[in-house]
């Protein structure tokens, strides 16, 4: 999306605002508000922010075709099989995994430098939704190792770069994954609890100039898949959580590493969630990301700035495109009550209702992911939007679910896997209630 903007100088608007001082009340006053609030969104945004033009590069656009001619012939006709696969460790495809990196999909925002797109949080957000579109699980495994890598390469010092970031351009079934969630800390991790020694309990104790890893992370998105994991440990057994957190890069192979469970779940049946178990596992004191005791706010930048909710919201949002599409289709084909669903002024109203709120959700989460470019964002945005995709996602899917009737029950059918995938974006990347 490129970002043509205008706007006008603080004095204008100024000007502007004292120029209904002293007229009569009516609509010069509701005008009035508008101009505050443009003054607000100014000084928010800064001056030159106030209009966009949401119109998708080149590249964007042809990312966006390659990842949706991707999602549908191959990912969807994959994840119909895997998604019956009873075995939560044996469902997922590799094969899906190396065709997309070919196509450069798993590498999207791994630095031009080193070989990748360099892509940014909005044309992640435009891909994720694509890929989504074919199957959630499955792009849920790609985003995770966009917004890692994204972390990675913001984080990390130039030296840990090039030993790191090879090792995914090299191998194309490199994923990876971060590990925060643990049995007593989930969105404790979002909301820390300021008590000393409450929350994260994983620790890493330094001895002899390594750090000695022992704990539990559980839940975690390509848990038992991923070669390469970002996690994050207390440093300070007893500290307040905001100060004694720090975050390593550990190999999947290494020594003392295991993943003793692979989640058996609802939906998102395409891609493991683990758990992650570290008994006495060692890492070189050159992993360690960034100082002791700093990893908090570096997660704060993850979820927001690096486009973790924002990503999280879009590729939901694929979900709900496809329920829309599917029921759309099956509306025209449906005949009940002397014609085609279509026809009834009840399925136009909710067909047109689905569509609304998909295209609310996608311009929030679009307007979102390109203000993560500016200097200053509005931060709650990137919560708010993913909050916003998530619940709208699960609405269009029940109203898919509706407008099926029973036939959406039916397992023959796509529309009840959408509705199982939608509902875990209701805590995934963070539980909407915080």
């Amino acid at each position: 999306m490129s970002a043509n903007v205008c706007g006008r100088h603080p004095r204008a608007i100024r000007t502007n605002i004292d120029s209904y001082r002293g007229m009569p009340r009516g609509w010069p006053y509701a005008l009035l508000h508008l101009v505050r609030e443009k003054r607000r969104s100014e000084l928010r945004l800064g001056r030159n922010a106030l209009m966009v033009d949401f119109q998708l590069t080149p590249r964007q656009l042809e990312l966006r075709d390659t990842a949706l001619k991707f999602a549908v012939e191959v990912m969807a006709p994959a994840a119909e099989k895997a998604d019956r696969v009873p075995e939560p460790d044996k469902s997922f495809n590799w094969d899906v995994i190396r065709k997309a990196s070919k196509l450069g999909l798993r590498t999207l925002t791994v630095p031009e430098k080193y070989g990748g797109e360099g892509a940014d949080v909005l044309t992640c957000a435009i891909v994720g939704e694509t890929l989504a579109y074919g199957d959630l699980g499955m792009a849920v495994a790609f985003d995770q190792t966009w917004k890692i890598m994204t972390s990675i390469s913001t984080l990390t010092t130039d030296e840990q770069r090039e030993r790191w970031i090879p090792r995914l351009m090299e191998d194309d079934e490199c994923l990876l994954a971060t590990g925060w969630t643990e049995p007593s800390a989930g969105s404790d991790n979002i909301w820390p609890n300021p008590e000393p020694g409450a929350g994260m309990q994983l620790f890493a104790e330094k001895k002899n100039g390594r750090w000695v890893l022992n704990g539990t992370k559980r839940y975690i998105s390509n848990g038992g898949l991923a070669k390469i994991y970002q996690i994050a440990a207390r440093t300070d057994s007893k500290g307040p959580l905001m100060s004694s957190l720090t975050m390593f890069l550990v190999p999947g192979d290494a020594k003392g590493f295991s993943v003793p469970e692979v989640w058996d779940k609802l939906g998102q049946r395409c891609v493991q969630n683990g758990t992650l178990q570290f008994d006495d596992v060692e890492v070189p004191d050159e992993d360690r990301i960034g100082g002791t005791g700093n990893a908090l706010p570096a997660l704060a930048n993850l979820l927001i700035k690096h486009g973790s909710n924002i990503q999280a919201g879009a590729t939901v949002l694929g979900v709900a495109q496809r329920a829309y599409d599917l029921s759309l289709q099956y509306a025209h084909s449906r005949v009940q009550g002397g014609g085609p669903l279509i026809s009834h002024q009840l399925q136009q109203i909710r067909l047109a209702r689905m569509a609304m709120k998909i295209e609310a959700a996608r311009s929030y989460l679009w307007r979102t992911a390109w203000s993560t470019g500016l200097e200053e964002m509005d931060r709650k945005n990137a919560m708010l939007s993913k909050v916003f995709a998530a619940e709208a996602s699960v609405e269009v899917c029940q109203q898919a679910m509706e407008l099926w009737g029973a036939a959406a029950y039916m397992r023959k059918n796509p529309i009840e896997k959408l509705m199982r995938d939608a509902l875990s974006f209701l805590h995934s990347d963070g539980t909407n209630d915080v």
